[in-house]
């Protein structure tokens, strides 16, 4: 595997121009969904790229380098015009103010024989051979994580499933989904991209469960229902812009890796866990992601705009209208030990915070910014929610947005101090020089 590292090491002589800031704006406003100018954030240019800090391993979630700070890890399209590739994958690493756009990894595409239609934004990473060093899962391949970012000398090999400790023993696994049914790989994982053990496989939970949709395929998103030590898993059913039907999986040892028991949960097309009461029980939001089913029969408003709480506390079900759809994410913005929901909409995200009493639209705040120029229409502006992290480890989730123009670059990204006014901003235009 081929990794360019020109762009992290200080011996070697390359001019950056990547746009960074650390401002304070104007930021987080009560605004409704269809409403609020994005704002214009101003930029500066680093002189130079740094080293990547060399660390000894963590147990913090997306710490590639091991250093005790979570990295924004992301796929992005090609940098200049013409390029030979259509993406590439980027490592900008964190540090106790944030990710540093001056000390990054990029990753050439053919180097770590990834698909060249990588989706772009935010990469899922978890530490699958257990050394401290969160690992890079990205079109189809495993990227090893080391004490300064990806490594250069080891193959990677063909890996890929949802991350979690589905048995509870302290250990990565991978939860992988096909038209077979459902099974665990259970780590640690060699270098080679083989697990301790793999689970039997488990039919389709949703057809297992009565709930039809028998020859559909299925996604799965992984975290906690129960305060216990495995991790859980939603399996909800693909549709075709219809709400479609989901179960919950609790981890541990049982047919497939989970419990024998499933339980049903409200139909919806996006999913998330959080603990939004702050109770230590793990909550699940299931709600519309505004894709449509736009046949004549089809009932396209049933589920528009609603967001269903399953709370894992005993705490009845809760229901909530956002005033938007979209993808959902989740992290405690504002350091009060609940945590938020973030709804992807065009520019940005809706966010609902967290309460003693559950997820509640009181103090709802949209984020939004726009990229491009005057050049650019309206229409292709709007940037887009790419990952929710706390990459300087003050206890408050940033979120990244992130926007390049019809998938061509360069990318514009910004880093958003959790519910503060600070956002830092850069481009990856040199990033690939």
């Amino acid at each position: 595997m081929y990794v360019n590292k020109n762009a992290v090491r200080a011996n070697v002589a390359i001019a950056v121009c990547a746009l960074f800031i650390l401002s304070v704006v104007a930021l987080l406003s009560a605004i409704g969904d269809d409403s609020s100018a994005a704002t214009a954030d101003p930029v500066t240019t680093p002189s130079a790229t740094a080293p990547v800090p060399s660390g000894s391993g963590s147990q913090v979630a997306g710490d590639v380098n091991g250093d005790g700070y979570a990295d924004l890890v992301f796929a992005a399209p090609a940098v200049h015009p013409g390029a030979r590739h259509s993406a590439y994958l980027g490592v900008v690493y964190g540090t106790a103010r944030g990710p540093d756009p001056a000390v990054r990894t990029i990753m050439d595409p053919i180097g770590t024989q990834l698909s060249l239609d990588q989706p772009l934004g935010g990469v899922r990473t978890a530490d699958l051979d257990g050394d401290g060093h969160a690992d890079i899962l990205a079109g189809g391949y495993v990227i090893w994580g080391g004490p300064t970012g990806p490594g250069e000398d080891i193959p990677s090999p063909k890996l890929e499933g949802v991350p979690g400790d589905y048995d509870g023993d302290g250990q990565v696994d991978l939860a992988v989904g096909d038209g077979a049914g459902l099974r665990v790989l259970y780590g640690p994982f060699t270098r080679e991209g083989t697990p301790r053990r793999t689970g039997a496989t488990r039919p389709n939970p949703i057809s297992a469960a009565g709930l039809g949709y028998d020859d559909s395929g299925f996604y799965l998103t992984a975290g906690d229902a129960d305060g216990d030590r495995a991790t859980d898993l939603v399996v909800t059913a693909h549709g075709d812009g219809e709400q479609t039907p989901s179960v919950l999986l609790h981890g541990r040892a049982g047919p497939g890796g989970f419990t024998a028991r499933t339980q049903a949960l409200p139909t919806g097309s996006s999913v998330a866990f959080g603990d939004f009461d702050g109770d230590g029980k793990g909550d699940i939001a299931t709600g519309d992601s505004g894709d449509r089913n736009n046949e004549p029969e089809a009932d396209t408003e049933s589920a528009h705009g609603i967001v269903i709480l399953t709370y894992g506390g005993g705490r009845p079900p809760g229901r909530v209208e956002p005033g938007a759809t979209g993808s959902y994410s989740t992290g405690d913005l504002d350091h009060d030990g609940r945590d938020d929901l973030l709804i992807s909409v065009p520019g940005g995200a809706r966010i609902l915070y967290g309460s003693a009493d559950g997820l509640t639209t009181d103090g709802a705040t949209t984020l939004r910014r726009n990229g491009g120029g005057e050049e650019v229409p309206a229409s292709e502006r709007p940037a887009r929610l790419a990952a929710v992290q706390d990459f300087d480890q003050d206890g408050r989730a940033d979120v990244v947005l992130d926007w390049s123009r019809d998938g061509l670059g360069p990318s514009r990204w910004w880093v958003i101090e959790g519910d503060s006014d600070e956002v830092a901003a850069f481009t990856d235009a040199k990033f690939a020089d």
